[in-house]
């Protein structure tokens, strides 16, 4: 839950206290009696606020608990809605580059990848993310469609991106971090306002974007509507790439809309309301491959959710959460003579997704130095993709979890937490965290924290089953079979320790640094070449097939200075990884010459050798922004990433280089009846650069935006 989604006339009272707004307790670790002893020890003392009222923003992701940073049991990066509007990215995703450790890449103009530490696969599959508490990762791939969220820039207040792992607060798909990324509130907007943005892109007919919002505010109710329209040409090929076609592209355009409205009866209750969907079609396929011409990828999802926050007295918080999320795809991509049928038949590769989730949640405060926060959830999803899984797919997921905030001194607190699991799937599995911070000054905090956590198989990895017969030059009766999963597969767990500082200098710098040793057994990866029954041609299955380690150390240092008119926000993050190949021995099941066999074997163990490309070593970014007077900014922001194999040990991409440059007017007062603003875009001012595995070049891209209010 979003500190927007709290009634307005409390928001300000809960951050100056620091109350919790998703408390959770830690029994398992400190018997509940000793929280109650040292709750009458400290009731008399006057127990400073001065850690609550520093200088550091406030955030919910790392315990469920509203937090400023200095107390948080994981490091926080907060990208608040000033940097977005900085920065100047249209995509979500490019957001991420002001995170340190995070890879952004693109296997296509309209398929961006997000992934703390390295590539691995174009797949989230180790990362949550949430928008507004809902899940947005779905199956059977257990991934984000970025592309597809109906969702516009434009509508997002802050992002909290959480550095590590939180399984004790989110479950799976959390072992590496969290992103929660949380939109304007119904009240955010009282009137409307219309944003036009064109520019070139891909070479071709360019980018535009257009979006109108429209809100009202009540004394009760609020509500906020978005409408938006998106075009992107994609990305080019170069001329000397294999892969290059005069007049290829990866056009995409997309439809959204959506609603958030606020209704709050009384003093005690809130109901927040959200619906929305988007209507995308990608362009795909390529004229010189008869088996997969060009064609269009038509996407379309939708969401509903309802968040009920009852308050009854300042030391307990009820909360009932619900959402709904549906997606579908549609891609006719192949064309294949199938037996036993006479000529070309349209293969399809369609996917649909289903998830709901309910979740109760409690929040109080126990004494003077004790938070609590608790809760359940039940979730229920389903998957039919014929070309892709042995049948369709449904399962259901529940999970039991507390988090607690004990402030052992004014100096000292203990976060401590764990989750209960059960994955559907026949496990259930306990993830448990624990991490002291202790505030050397008010300015200054160190912390340390171990933690467990775990990522159920997707059904990608556990049941797939790819695979058509064909009549080709190739003969008759020849099998294909891209993905076979022979199933049983382990949930990875990953053991990961961390120690960080913040320190919060007058002279109106802040730094935030962390380094962490994390080990994750049980890794889940695709064998290159396993033969199975009658199978003519090499196929994958997924196994258990690494044990990873990951160390590292990154660090994020900002600067205000000039009476607020400078502003820089420097990242670095250094990190290495390794694998050692620990899966079980491949069982040939069909007679192939030992030179093969020995060759296959190689070639994982290859893969376990070069899981550490899969991590680019060095990597930055800096956003300064200068306010020149008070109509006129600019900024310029560089983003450096480092050659990483973005699927183990193959698909290298080179060194990155970006700069983006942000010149902008307003006129009136900005969010305001008859303000507005008129902004210019340069990304990628120097060169070409290479953004993922597949050759694709970012070209120098410029955009003009222009936004009215009324």
């Amino acid at each position: 839950m979003s500190v927007e989604n709290m009634p307005r006339f409390r928001l300000r009272m809960r951050r100056k206290f620091a109350r919790s707004v998703r408390p959770q307790r830690f029994s398992w670790l400190i018997a509940s009696a000793s929280f109650s002893v040292c709750a009458v020890c400290y009731a008399g003392d006057d127990v400073s606020e001065q850690s609550f009222l520093q200088d550091f923003p406030v955030v919910l992701s790392a315990s469920r608990l509203s937090q400023p940073i200095s107390e948080t049991p994981n490091a926080v990066t907060v990208i608040d809605r000033a940097a977005i509007k900085t920065s100047g990215f249209r995509n979500i995703a490019d957001v991420f580059k002001l995170v340190p450790g995070m890879y952004v890449g693109y296997k296509d103009g309209y398929s961006p990848f997000v992934s703390y530490r390295g590539g691995m696969d174009e797949y989230t599959r180790r990362m949550q993310v949430l928008v507004d508490g809902r899940s947005v990762y779905l199956p059977p791939y257990n991934t984000v469609d970025w592309e597809d969220l109906p969702l516009h820039i434009n509508d997002i207040e802050r992002i909290e991106v959480v550095r590590g792992p939180a399984a004790t607060s989110y479950g799976s798909n959390s072992i590496l971090g969290v992103i929660n990324i949380t939109t304007r509130d119904a009240s955010a907007l009282n009137g409307a306002s219309i944003s036009a943005t064109r520019g070139n892109a891909g070479g071709g007919n360019g980018a535009s974007d257009a979006v109108i919002h429209y809100g009202r505010c009540g004394e009760r109710l609020d509500y906020r509507l978005t409408f938006g329209a998106k075009s992107d040409d994609g990305f080019k090929f170069p001329a000397s790439s294999p892969n290059y076609y005069n007049g290829y592209n990866d056009s995409s355009r997309t439809y959204i809309a959506n609603l958030r409205g606020n209704y709050r009866p009384n003093g005690a209750d809130s109901f927040d309301l959200q619906l929305g969907f988007s209507d995308g079609v990608r362009a795909t396929g390529d004229p010189r491959n008869t088996n997969s011409p060009p064609h269009d990828i038509k996407n379309k999802s939708n969401f509903f959710q309802l968040n009920w926050l009852r308050a009854p007295d300042r030391n307990n918080d009820y909360r009932i959460h619900y959402y709904r999320i549906y997606r579908n795809s549609t891609d006719e991509r192949y064309n294949a003579v199938i037996l036993p049928v006479v000529g070309s038949t349209l293969l399809a590769d369609n996917v649909a997704a289903l998830r709901q989730e309910l979740e109760f949640q409690h929040t109080a405060q126990i004494g003077q130095v004790n938070r609590l926060v608790w809760g359940v959830a039940v979730r229920q999803e389903s998957a039919d993709a014929p070309t892709l899984l042995k049948a369709p797919q449904s399962l259901r997921q529940s999970r039991l979890f507390a988090n607690d905030e004990w402030r052992i001194s004014p100096k000292l607190l203990l976060n401590a937490g764990a989750m209960l699991e059960h994955n559907g799937m026949g496990r259930k599995d306990l993830s448990p965290k624990v991490a002291l911070n202790y505030h050397a000054t008010a300015e200054h905090t160190f912390r340390a924290g171990v933690s467990v956590a775990h990522r159920n198989p997707a059904w990608v990895e556990e049941s797939s089953n790819s695979r058509y017969v064909t009549n080709t030059t190739a003969g008759p009766n020849t099998l294909y079979q891209y993905l076979y999963s022979s199933g049983g597969l382990r949930p990875e767990r990953a053991l990961s320790r961390e120690v960080g500082y913040l320190g919060n200098f007058h002279s109106g710098l802040s730094v935030d640094l962390r380094a962490y040793n994390d080990q994750v057994s049980d890794v889940i990866f695709f064998d290159p070449f396993v033969y199975a029954g009658s199978l003519k041609v090499p196929t994958y299955d997924f196994r258990n097939e690494f044990s990873a380690r990951y160390t590292g150390l990154e660090g994020t240092v900002k600067y205000i200075w000039g009476a607020k008119k400078n502003n820089l926000i420097f990242n670095y993050a250094h990190q290495s990884s390794s694998a050692v190949l620990v899966g079980t021995p491949i069982i040939f099941t069909q007679p192939l010459p030992l030179a093969v066999q020995n060759a296959v074997l190689a070639q994982i163990q290859n893969a376990a050798t070069g899981f550490g490309a899969s991590v680019p070593m060095n990597s930055f970014s800096l956003l300064y922004s200068r306010q020149m007077s008070d109509a006129c900014s600019a900024s310029v922001g560089y983003y450096q990433q480092g050659a990483v194999h973005v699927y183990v040990g193959q698909s290298p991409q080179p060194l990155n280089r970006r700069l983006d440059l942000r010149v902008a007017r307003r006129f009136g007062a900005t969010e305001k009846v008859g303000g507005g603003e008129v902004s210019l875009v340069v990304q990628n001012a120097l060169q070409d650069n290479n953004v993922g595995y597949s050759g694709y070049l970012f070209d120098r891209r410029a955009y003009l935006t222009a936004t009215f209010n009324f």
